[in-house]
């Protein structure tokens, strides 16, 4: 009656239970087992190794060391360790293990596989959060200066170019003070929009903070990335409606002053950022609606104004 109780409260158990003997081989899989790892009890108890549960060879041998030391746990017992499973269909699983030998002499031991599937997810999309800005999908600043400080040592360390967009939307506060803010978030999220359609992979789209954006080029040299500024620039006039070359353009009109950079990795981020930046406020003295590169090269400023 004793060993009956145990199958019983084992099969209730609302987590994976999985025991194993001296060689590995599985000898109790719970239907929660079953339904996390899309094995039937039928098919496993007796035949499958303990360790085709797991990523590698070694990430199960791991987890039998740990049970025979005190490193995560007391002698003979693992608590709380993280761990990554694999289905039946290969896909992964993070998991929490808590395990111990039940019998040292027969080398067979028992684990409480706890699913960490819904505590990932939470905490990568808080992560999101912390580095979205929520209105244009695209980063924030905060983000966007962690980036920049990362690849200006990755150019600086593997003598790679690297460029910076600066730009905002000219007459912006006009559409704001006469349409309405949610008129002008509407701008905003096509500008969100058009910078993932516009951009590579390795690009990374900033909204910097009200109608300003940022554009970090990893690899992109100032001529490739002045195109850029330039496709960015044309695809905006093409979707916003009060652009100055849209067919339906009214008395609003609004478009896009883009500074471009480039840099060799040896400078500070707020230096980088101020020369761009600086570029953008020359697009937008000249009339707006162009982009203007500003380089270094041997210490002289060069600039060069296209749009």
């Amino acid at each position: 009656m004793h060993q009956v109780n145990e199958r019983v409260l084992i099969a209730l158990c609302p987590d994976p239970v999985i025991g194993v003997d001296g060689e590995g081989v599985v000898q109790i899989f719970n239907p929660a087992a079953e339904k996390l790892l899309g094995y039937s009890a039928n098919d496993v108890v007796g035949s499958l190794n303990i360790a085709s549960i797991y990523p590698d060879l070694k990430s199960a041998q791991r987890v039998k060391r740990l049970l025979y030391s005190d490193l995560h746990g007391a002698f003979g017992a693992v608590e709380g360790y993280e761990a990554t499973l694999v289905t039946s269909d290969q896909k992964t699983v993070p998991v929490r293990l808590s395990a111990a030998i039940v019998d040292e002499e027969e080398g067979t031991s028992i684990g409480f596989f706890h699913d960490l599937t819904e505590r990932y997810n939470l905490e990568q999309q808080l992560h999101k959060l912390s580095i979205t800005d929520e209105l244009t999908g695209l980063y924030n600043q905060r983000h966007f200066y962690k980036v920049l400080a990362r690849e200006l040592n990755r150019a600086k360390r593997y003598k790679h170019e690297l460029s910076l967009i600066c730009f905002d939307l000219d007459n912006f506060k006009q559409i704001n003070d006469q349409l309405g803010h949610l008129e002008g978030d509407r701008i905003l999220k096509k500008v969100g929009t058009l910078l993932r359609k516009a951009l590579r992979l390795s690009d990374v789209g900033v909204r910097y903070g009200g109608d300003e954006f940022m554009v970090i080029l990893p690899d992109t040299g100032i001529e490739a990335a002045a195109k850029t500024a330039e496709r960015i620039r044309t695809m905006f006039n093409k979707k916003c409606q009060y652009s100055p070359e849209h067919d339906n353009a009214t008395e609003y009109c609004v478009s896009m002053s883009l500074g471009v950079t480039e840099t060799n990795g040896t400078e500070k981020p707020d230096q980088v950022v101020q020369r761009a930046d600086l570029a953008m406020y020359q697009a937008k003295s000249s009339g707006g609606n162009r982009a203007v590169q500003v380089a270094q090269q041997l210490g002289d400023v060069v600039s060069v104004v296209s749009g």
